[in-house]
């Protein structure tokens, strides 16, 4: 009875040969065929040996009892008893701070929105907002010395509340297809800080329908810069378009499929690859294995791809690790660099604005600010990766 708790279901994916998705305790697995009808079987009869025996019987003697029983041993019970499975871990750091049962009501009551028709009218109204704003805005990177402090409070609130609805748009989205989502939580991936939904379940839909959930929160977002954009051609704030520029930089930082956020997922599905960062990093290692002629070489997931997705899979291996070469060797050394020689500098023009009794420039401000969080961020990923080689190396 206890591998009736396991259900089964179809998981559409780029691969040649059927794929199947497992969920047990609210985890998910990836299964072949073989796997499947064998967990059919064990669904199938009362006690685990007429389960086998079946299977057996049903595969004309191709495996033997005693093999069987070791692959549900190894394989199927682990599941069960949530032993010998790792977790993918896409933070250093993460934790959550609402349950599913608390923004399940909103969910609920914004599922609605993902109707084609409003989908269709938000976004061709964002487009067409988004393109006017920036082909009529004057001075987009000019700004003047009146913000201040509580300005500067409003900008962050204004940011965390945007990106926290930002995640209800990927519960509501959950919520109309028909599945459970999970907490929202905040994480540090590398060194950037995100809020996160959890939305494992959606590996249950159809590819076209898990790019709609991945989309949904830049979908929802939308609503804040279409009120930005109308408020700053009534007003022609300063702040309005500060906020644009920086939720359009959201969008496309977010829409990056190099790092783990919107972007990568949408890729994930495009391409039909779960795990894609493993597997590009899996192909990067087999062809450094085969160029030094290692044997016993694990053949990539590549291989087992339909011939339409293989090259879409191969040109994104390349860059998504000449990109995170780029990041790690290039972008974090240089800020380094660049904060050692240029910070004290900053620091001293501060003090002379605070001495002298006048407002410094928000720009200062600002970059003071930016500077020593990426600092601390950086500080933090540095030694926790330090921390986590050294205890895979004592494994």
């Amino acid at each position: 009875m206890k591998y009736r708790s396991i259900t089964i279901s179809k998981l559409e994916t780029s691969a040649k040969e059927e794929t199947f998705l497992l969920c047990c305790n609210r985890k998910y697995y990836r299964a072949n065929k073989l796997t499947v009808e064998l967990l059919h079987s064990l669904q199938k009869y009362e006690n685990e040996k007429e389960g086998i025996f079946a299977f057996v019987e049903q595969t004309k003697g191709l495996y033997t009892y005693r093999y069987i029983e070791e692959v549900v041993k190894r394989v199927i019970n682990p599941l069960l008893e949530g032993t010998n499975v790792k977790a993918n871990k896409s933070f250093l750091y993460e934790r959550k701070f609402l349950s599913a049962d608390s923004i399940d009501k909103f969910s609920c009551l914004f599922s609605f929105l993902f109707e084609k028709k409003y989908i269709y009218l938000i976004l061709a109204s964002v487009l067409i907002a988004d393109v006017c704003f920036f082909f009529q805005a004057n001075n987009l990177m000019y700004f003047d010395n009146t913000i201040n402090l509580y300005h500067f409070i409003g900008i962050f609130l204004f940011v965390f509340s945007s990106s926290f609805f930002h995640e209800l748009g990927h519960a509501s989205a959950c919520k109309y297809f028909g599945l459970r989502h999970g907490d929202i939580g905040f994480g540090l991936y590398l060194n950037i800080p995100v809020l996160y939904t959890d939305v494992t379940e959606i590996w249950k839909l159809k590819r076209k329908q898990r790019i709609v959930v991945n989309l949904a929160g830049i979908y929802f977002q939308s609503f804040f810069l279409l009120g930005l954009i109308i408020g700053f051609f009534i007003s022609s704030s300063d702040i309005l378009r500060y906020l644009i520029l920086i939720m359009n930089f959201g969008f496309l930082m977010t829409l990056n499929p190099f790092f783990k956020f919107d972007g990568y997922w949408i890729m994930s599905d495009l391409l039909g690859i779960p795990n894609l960062r493993d597997r590009s990093k899996e192909l990067l290692v087999y062809i450094y294995n085969c160029i030094r002629k290692k044997s016993k070489t694990k053949s990539p997931y590549l291989l087992e791809m339909r011939k339409k997705e293989k090259w879409g899979f191969f040109i994104y291996s390349l860059l998504v690790n000449l990109f995170m070469g780029f990041y790690l060797f290039y972008v974090i050394p240089r800020f380094l660099f660049r904060f050692i020689q240029g910070f004290p500098t900053q620091i001293e023009k501060l003090n002379i604005y605070l001495s002298s009794g006048l407002t410094p420039p928000f720009a200062l401000v600002r970059n003071l600010g930016v500077q020593l969080i990426f600092l601390i961020l950086i500080i933090y990923f540095l030694s926790r990766s330090v921390l986590l080689i050294k205890r895979n190396v004592r494994h």
